[in-house]
Parts: structure tokens; C-alpha cells; sequence
């Protein structure tokens, strides 16, 4: 069943703005968060504010994707599933995202969403051999992020929230890579100059990932004995990482991708394209 969202009404010269966001859900997040929090796209529902947008979401574990004509955007979002191992509805995931032009509807795979963008174009993703990347995470822009849209106005070593225990190994051909840390050297790329992924979670909350870090506090315990981590309070350090404010800077990355939607679309409608600030 297709879901869809809409945020208010706008006034009419809102309205002429307006823009269709294609969500791609690739599954559920844990029941005990969707009761609190909702699902992984009202994650993105709730953070990309403004009024400028709708959206349609399409569980792809179940639903067929649909042609792109009218959205001006696509956001794939996380998952509890892995890229490589393979799974009956990735027969419909792989090909669209291997099939898109690089050049035109702008899409944003955060999370599992880039791990399998990766994988479609030719990239490989691995269970990550450092453990679990989970809580407040800083994250280092590399050079070609300076003049890259999605990164606009953030700084060069920003924090951000993650939670992964798989990571991208290799680029696909041709991907240029805009940020990463120790743990998981690509933490950002880009495919031409509208296909990008993003390991970390820009639409995530500091409650959202509080209540992920106690529902795996014994994963995550056994997973730092098995990396040589210190064990000791270690579930109390991660929730401590999700200090407000340095956090929450990845937040940028949507402001940033809906702005480049919107640029796309006026630009597509004759218009003088707007300011990729948001």
C-alpha cells in the first residue's frame, strides 16, 4: 500500500514549489522505536521542515517503485538488512538504483540506503571489521566536499549521528568520495552530480539513537569485547556521545539535498534557480 504525507497547506505562491519526495523504506526499524518515534521515513518526514515538500514512501520490501516522473527527489533510508546478503525484494532495489542517471533526479542513500547504492553501481560493502559505528560520530569532509552541494555550509570535521555495523569497502567506478573518519573511511560520496550516499544518519535524533543504543546494549557490549574495547560502562559512553549541538550538524545534509531538489525543479520549469543554502 502506498503511504503518503503531506506537510500542511501552503499558499499559493508556496504551492507553485511544492515538490514530490520519493522515500524508498527498505523495511521497518524496531517496533519499540516505531511507537515512539515512527518509522524510518518519518524520520525524514520530521526532519526536513519548511513546508516545501510531500512525500511518497514505498515499502520496497513489498511495493514496486515507481517511474520518477514528478518527484524531484528520492531518499532511500536504512534498514536492519545488509547489502550483501541478498534478499527476494532486492531483485527490484538493485536494478532501479543501478539504472539511474547520475545526472538527473537527485537521490540521497543514507545508511543501508548508500550501502546498497554502492553495491548497485559496482561498489562492495562488508560487515565492518571494526564493530558497530553507533551514537555521536565525527565525521572529516575531504576536499572535494568544498564545492560539493550536499556539504554546503558545514564544516571541514563535523559531528554527526551513526548507527552501522556494515560499511562501504569500494566506491563503485567513478564515485568520488567527500568525507570519512578511522572507522569507516567512506562516510560520504557521490555518483555524477545527483547520486549520493551518506553513511551516517542526518535525519536521526539524539532520542532516536538513545533508544536504539538500550535496545542493543547487549549487542553492543559483546560486540566491544570482541574488538578489544574497553567494557566498562561502555552503553553509558555511547549514550554520553550524543551531546547536543556538534551532533546534530549533519542535519545540514538534508537541508542541503532538498535545496538541491528545489534548484532542479525551478530550473526544470524555466525559473531562476534558487540558493542551494537552506
Amino acid at each position: 500500500m502506498q503511504e503518503r504525507t503531506d506537510l500542511g497547506i501552503q499558499p499559493e505562491s508556496q504551492h507553485r514549489t511544492m515538490m514530490r519526495i520519493l522515500i524508498l523504506r527498505p523495511g521497518r526499524t524496531a517496533a519499540e522505536v516505531r511507537q515512539v518515534h515512527g518509522d524510518y521515513d518519518r524520520w525524514f518526514t520530521d526532519a526536513i521542515a519548511g513546508g516545501r515538500c510531500s512525500f511518497d514512501v514505498r515499502d520496497v520490501t513489498r511495493e514496486e517503485i515507481p517511474p520518477l516522473e514528478g518527484f524531484a527527489g528520492v531518499i532511500v533510508t536504512g534498514s536492519v538488512s545488509a547489502a550483501y546478503r541478498q534478499e527476494p525484494w532486492m531483485a527490484r532495489l538493485i536494478p532501479f538504483l543501478a539504472n539511474l542517471d547520475p545526472h538527473e533526479t537527485p537521490v540521497l542513500g543514507v545508511c543501508f540506503g548508500a550501502q546498497i547504492l554502492a553495491h548497485a553501481r559496482g561498489g562492495s560493502v562488508i560487515q565492518n571489521p571494526e564493530g558497530w559505528e553507533i551514537g555521536g560520530v565525527t565525521v572529516e569532509a575531504v576536499q572535494a566536499a568544498s564545492t560539493d552541494p550536499l556539504f554546503l555550509g558545514l564544516p571541514p570535521v563535523f559531528g554527526a549521528l551513526a548507527t552501522h555495523e556494515d560499511r562501504i569497502e569500494a566506491m563503485p567506478p567513478g564515485a568520488v568520495l567527500l568525507a570519512g573518519n578511522a572507522h569507516t573511511p567512506i562516510q560520504a560520496f557521490r555518483i555524477g552530480s545527483r547520486l549520493w550516499g551518506v553513511q551516517f544518519h542526518p535525519e536521526a535524533t539524539r532520542e532516536i539513537l538513545s533508544k536504539l543504543i538500550r535496545l542493543r546494549a547487549d549487542q553492543l557490549s559483546r560486540d566491544a569485547v570482541a574488538h578489544g574495547e574497553q567494557t566498562e560502562a561502555y552503553v553509558m559512553r555511547l549514550l554520553d556521545s550524543l551531546r547536543p549541538g556538534q551532533v546534530d550538524q549533519g542535519r545540514r545534509i538534508l537541508d542541503n539535498f532538498v535545496s538541491v531538489c528545489l534548484r532542479e525543479r525551478l530550473q526544470g520549469q524555466g525559473s531562476t534557480p534558487a540558493s542551494p543554502s537552506a
